[in-house]
């Protein structure tokens, strides 16, 4: 009687071991699900970091005494809307995305 009792136990425990280590906070589910976020993540920092390179690109080309003289121009046409005298502007409807 007692060797059944304690070959009970015995497979209780395995069992209780074996459904956390498939099933449990951090079983074998749990693990896969963190690596589909961790391929996730590693996606977004690569383009953080490519935002962050074209960024850099971006400092140097404006840094006082390296100063590029085409770039300041189409900064100041694209996001202030410079023209030179004489220019003629078209103004054109903007596409919506949706199109």
């Amino acid at each position: 009687m007692v060797s059944r009792l304690q070959a009970l136990g015995l497979s209780l425990l395995v069992l209780y071991f074996a459904y956390h280590a498939f099933a449990g906070e951090k079983g074998l589910g749990r693990w896969t699900d963190a690596q589909i976020e961790l391929e996730a993540r590693q996606q977004e920092l690569a383009l953080v970091q490519k935002d962050i390179e074209r960024l850099q690109v971006d400092i140097r080309r404006l840094t006082p005494g390296s100063v590029d003289p085409d770039y300041v121009e189409a900064l100041a046409r694209d996001k202030l809307a410079f023209v030179y005298p004489g220019e003629i502007v078209l103004l054109t409807p903007e596409r919506s995305s949706a199109n």
